[in-house]
């Protein structure tokens, strides 16, 4: 899993199906919805994706503090 999150959504050598798994995963969309997304959309959510993951690598920091 942490490779999974430590991965950047954002990263522009990511294939469409990557990002689509991205969008998948992370923010719990359906496959067939990710398909039908246009460029910029994508983009949007990848950068939402990232903030939802960096969010996810905090808590993990936290409850591995405490």
């Amino acid at each position: 899993m942490a490779e999974e999150i430590n991965k950047d959504a954002t990263n522009e050598g990511l294939t469409d199906q990557e990002k689509n798994w991205e969008l998948f995963s992370v923010l719990g969309m359906r496959w067939s919805e990710t398909r039908k997304l246009s460029d910029e959309d994508k983009e949007f959510l990848l950068e939402k994706v990232e903030a939802v993951k960096q969010q996810m690598r905090a808590q993990a920091f936290m409850q591995g503090q405490g």
